[in-house]
């Protein structure tokens, strides 16, 4: 397994939106809650994985349906190397892979994957996931798996000449498939050519009005999105700090709802031989936007924003996962194996987060450990603490005037009565005047409408 991606050492704090804090006690992170999601996870992936009819088996992305297909075997497979837990059909998993793999005499087909609706042309969408796998795997010795080497030309060549990558050579670069496409030969060879433009395909184009992705360079940007770019970069280049990428981090932050779970579908056509040829299709991408965002916000050069990743987490473990095939129907959320890997990828991360960053200062307590970030490592820990609202007297006397009027004309009553001045006859006659004053105050409260 590789270690925690590492961070650079975090800038000096931003502008970032002000969020108000969420009432109650504040938001945490159960790790016990975390680990029964996660095995909660994996036993739904075992619970539904199916024999192909020929040779191996595996898992298809509607996990209802028994059929495997390439793309979710590899997701499928992904997780539990992932996790580090061992799967008794593992190797059954691997020989799916390698009887599904392209062999063609065109340079352009040979080596990648196909989808059950590309009409047998490998895709980014299927070979990308499949090739990252693989190298996660370190799967490229064994004899018995798919050549890699001959997945990862097939991802060079048919990288478009702008840098980005769309379904296939020629087709128009998407914001999705350039991440799937750099993620996975990151893994394979962080340092070649093609890694540095998709880079550079990606990050053009982002201004300070503008600093988000959408589906595509001219779209409007979108959580998913946004999200899966920052996950890419930071895996591709973990040293990139730059403005921009902050603002698209500030933009996230401020788009993202931690009580939305933020599922929904992309689709467009794609075309091998050009938007006006024919055969066309139509691919759909299954998008579960809040896990992707909580990736991505805890990859932040100046730390995670504890309460929102916090907040986030609570939404993403509310629900318990179950044996889909027992909950599910074809076609709902629930037996969507996008759904289940999104939500185990972060489930994952957060297991891996390192407690501080580089330049954090750490305080061990009997009881606890608090992390002062490095930003603020100049401050007293006492000030980054909450605390609670000071007495304000002035604000005290005008919102509880009649009580105090009331309070201060006893008071005085009472040191008559003590020096002689008056009897205990004047004195109740005093207070009564003011008590009525008082009850006639509170009533006239009770019955205004609030704001």
């Amino acid at each position: 397994m590789n270690p925690p991606l590492p961070r650079p050492p975090a800038p000096a704090p931003r502008n970032a939106p002000a969020r108000r804090p969420a009432p109650g006690p504040p938001p945490a992170i159960d790790l016990a809650v975390l680990d029964r999601r996660l095995n909660e996870s994996l036993d739904a992936l075992r619970d539904a994985y199916s024999p192909a009819p020929d040779a191996g088996g595996g898992w298809y992305h509607e996990l209802t349906r028994p059929e495997p297909g390439a793309t979710a075997t590899a997701i499928g497979l992904l997780a539990f190397v992932e996790t580090a837990r061992p799967f008794e059909h593992f190797d059954e998993g691997l020989a799916f892979l390698a009887s599904r793999q392209a062999a063609s005499a065109d340079p352009l087909g040979d080596g990648g994957w196909a989808t059950r609706t590309s009409l047998g042309l490998p895709v980014v969408e299927a070979t990308a996931w499949i090739a990252r796998f693989l190298a996660r795997a370190r799967c490229d010795l064994r004899e018995d798996a798919p050549d890699l080497r001959r997945a990862y030309r097939w991802l060079l060549r048919n990288q478009n000449p702008d840098g980005g990558w769309g379904s296939l050579l020629g087709c128009p670069s998407r914001v999705w498939l350039t991440c799937l496409a750099l993620r996975a030969l990151t893994q394979l060879n962080p340092y070649d050519e093609a890694v540095e433009r998709g880079v550079e395909w990606l990050t053009a184009g982002r201004t300070a009005s503008r600093p988000a992705w959408g589906p595509t360079p001219t779209s409007g940007p979108t959580v998913t999105h946004t999200a899966f770019a920052l996950v890419t970069l930071a895996e591709a280049r973990p040293a990139l700090c730059t403005e921009r990428l902050l603002d698209a981090y500030d933009w996230l932050l401020a788009n993202l709802d931690p009580e939305d779970d933020h599922t929904w579908i992309e689709t467009y056509d794609v075309s091998p031989h050009g938007t006006a040829s024919s055969p066309v299709w139509r691919l759909a991408l299954w998008h579960y936007g809040l896990p992707l965002a909580l990736s991505a916000l805890l990859r932040d050069p100046r730390g995670p924003h504890g309460p929102t990743v916090a907040r986030a987490f609570r939404t993403l473990a509310r629900a318990e996962i179950t044996a889909p095939r027992r909950t599910g129907y074809p076609g709902s959320g629930r037996t969507s194996l996008w759904k289940l890997w999104w939500r185990l990828e972060i489930l994952i991360d957060l297991t891996r987060v390192p407690l501080a960053g580089t330049g954090d200062v750490l305080h061990w307590l009997p009881d606890a450990t608090v992390v002062q970030r490095a930003h603020a490592r100049d401050r007293p820990l006492a000030a980054l603490l909450p605390h609670r609202r000071r007495l304000e007297p002035v604000r005290l006397v005008r919102r509880h005037w009649s009580a105090v009027l009331l309070t201060l004309i006893g008071a005085g009553s009472l040191t008559g009565v003590a020096s002689g001045t008056w009897g205990w006859r004047d004195f109740w006659l005093s207070v009564i005047l003011p008590m009525m004053l008082a009850a006639a105050d509170e009533s006239l409260k009770r019955r205004r409408t609030p704001r």
